[in-house]
């Protein structure tokens, strides 16, 4: 996220980046993620808030105003090494949020999809793509609002502040009403901080609202619920957390971006700079294609086009989360399986980009990739984005229970020009908890990159 400098650096590889008047958005050249300069507007809530049952005639009015020094509820911050032992990203009872909304979003790696499926910043502290963050650098009160899929009573609300932590005053649980859950004085903390807030006595939770003041670009990674009792297997995330933890030094900042150019300059220096037509040796074995369901649900259809950004934001998209098997991947850290979880990083761009995961070799014949979603979905839909010699793809799999997978569509490959959205369409809304892609990369040739795989749910 830019600095008021002329330099910013990548938010995701910590590459520098040469900022130039005129300019909203910037490519790094190592690692191809956009960042963008300009703020944007976030989305309104999907539907209006019913009257406080607390007895005030606005409650979140009054929450705008700032904090006014009362207090309310039971909310404590922990430290990363104190959250050891609280199972952060419990495993066993996390809910995480399905849809998000915000008073702003700076946008890119900052928007309201960053807050989707459990931590992807936390332990890490700074100014980090991957957690929302507000649209203005400073501002008096922002607010998030997150919405779960899942009715099951929760004991707790945990908010994950990576930036500025501390910043969090309020929560507020919209789902009868507004109720407030937690109000309190924001803080300075060092260091990433997870609020806990205790829902006394248990109950359903389905939308939260968070509020945070904005002394400099407050960061939110995501806002989960803890379950009252070990949740189903099914809806796990099983998701291992980051290895580095701790708050992002300038020292340890500029080592970033001198290894990133140091890469970037090696690469220069040999020639090897990558290139859509160039080969490439991939890292990775490739596994046996995986059989052909026996069963075939219905007769559902494909469509293939480009879909705009916000159009398709605003169909509330259930994300993959979790990567449960592939073929092969070009490597582990470039094109990696990896790159399919969460909102779309590519999109709609289109070309041989890092962010996007593309198998270990080109034409090698059946490729195939398995995702889970961090809850199953009553789906009408099964998408995707292609953005690199798209149209390869030629079978969608309900992988949700291993031991009966079922065909969802099968068809011809069809090369399609640029980056596209495929969805296919269910003939019935279906309960989707992981599905299998299969390409055949003979009939696209080329390097065949997705970007993202999604449920559509139902109304």
């Amino acid at each position: 996220m830019p600095r008021e400098t002329n330099v910013t650096r990548c938010g995701n590889c910590g590459a520098a980046l040469e900022r130039r008047p005129g300019q909203s958005s910037l490519e790094c050249a190592y690692c191809r993620q956009t960042t963008w300069l300009a703020p944007t507007t976030a989305a309104a809530p999907v539907a209006p808030v019913a009257p406080s049952t607390d007895g005030s005639a606005s409650l979140h009015q009054r929450l705008l105003q700032g904090p006014g020094g009362a207090t309310h509820g039971s909310g404590v911050r922990y430290s990363p090494a104190q959250m050891e032992g609280r199972d952060a990203w419990s495993f066993e009872r996390g809910l995480w949020p399905s849809g998000a909304h915000a008073s702003s979003t700076f946008g890119g790696s900052w928007s309201p999809s960053a807050l989707l499926g459990p931590p992807r910043v936390y332990p890490r502290c700074g100014d980090i793509g991957g957690a929302w963050a507000p649209g203005p650098s400073r501002s008096a009160v922002e607010w998030v609002e997150v919405e779960f899929a899942h009715e099951l009573p929760v004991t707790a609300v945990r908010v994950f502040e990576t930036n500025r932590p501390g910043s969090t005053f309020a929560v507020v649980d919209l789902t009868h009403g507004e109720q407030l859950l937690y109000e309190g004085m924001p803080r300075t903390e060092s260091g990433a901080r997870v609020l806990e807030v205790a829902v006394d006595p248990p109950r359903v939770v389905r939308r939260l609202r968070v509020y945070v003041v904005n002394p400099g670009w407050a960061e939110i990674d995501t806002v989960g619920l803890l379950a009252a009792a070990p949740l189903p297997e099914a809806l796990r995330v099983r998701r291992p957390p980051p290895v580095r933890n701790g708050c992002l030094s300038m020292a340890a900042g500029l080592s970033i971006v001198a290894f990133a150019l140091a890469v970037i300059g090696a690469a220069v220096w040999k020639g090897s700079a990558r290139a859509p037509s160039s080969g490439r040796a991939g890292s990775s074995s490739r596994l046996a294609p995986r059989p052909r369901p026996s069963v075939t649900v219905g007769q559902a259809s494909i469509v293939r086009s480009p879909v705009d950004v916000d159009e398709l934001m605003a169909r509330s998209v259930w994300w993959a989360s979790e990567v449960i098997g592939f073929s092969s991947e070009y490597s582990s850290t470039a094109n990696a399986a990896a790159g399919v979880r969460f909102a779309p990083d590519v999109y709609p761009r289109h070309g041989d980009m890092a962010a996007a995961w593309a198998s270990s070799e080109t034409d090698a014949g059946e490729e195939w990739i398995e995702v889970r979603f961090a809850s199953p979905v009553a789906a009408v839909s099964v998408l995707w984005l292609e953005t690199f010699n798209a149209g390869a793809v030629t079978r969608v799999d309900d992988v949700t229970d291993p031991a009966a997978p079922a065909v969802l569509w099968e068809g011809a490959p069809t090369r399609v020009a640029g980056s596209v959205v495929a969805e296919v369409l269910l003939p019935a809304r279906r309960t989707i908890g992981a599905v299998r892609l299969v390409l055949d990369s003979r009939a696209v040739p080329g390097w065949n990159e997705i970007d993202a795989i999604g449920l559509v749910p139902a109304p």
